[in-house]
């Protein structure tokens, strides 16, 4: 997919297609070991950058830890999810804000006794 670098809503739209396949094809194969990696991850919580890390790295863990789970039907699906979610990564401004849990408190907390 080309244009998935556009806009935020079309690449959050489009990782969570590609998520949602995912998921509909380990529950009819009950293939509950690549259910829980993903579920760990997805649905996304939101739109920022550390939710996409997040699935990134799930992902990830996934391939090394069961590579069988990654055959077949499932190749191209990872692939595509794979080259959009990097885009993401490289140029988070561009496509995905950061959430406002993803960036550190600009003020101090400060007590009153």
């Amino acid at each position: 997919m080309n244009g998935h670098s556009e806009s935020r809503e079309v690449a959050v739209e489009f990782l969570n297609t590609a998520c949602e396949r995912l998921f509909e094809i380990w529950c009819e194969r009950r293939s509950v070991i690549p259910l829980s990696y993903l579920l760990h991850c997805w649905p996304l919580p939101d739109k920022g950058y550390a939710s996409v890390k997040r699935l990134s790295e799930g992902l990830r863990e996934l391939g090394q830890a069961n590579p069988d789970a990654l055959s077949d039907r499932i190749g191209p699906i990872l692939g595509e999810l794979a080259s959009c979610i990097e885009e993401i990564l490289q140029h988070p401004r561009i496509c995905l804000p950061r959430a406002v849990s993803d960036s550190p408190s600009v003020r101090p907390l400060q007590y009153v006794i």
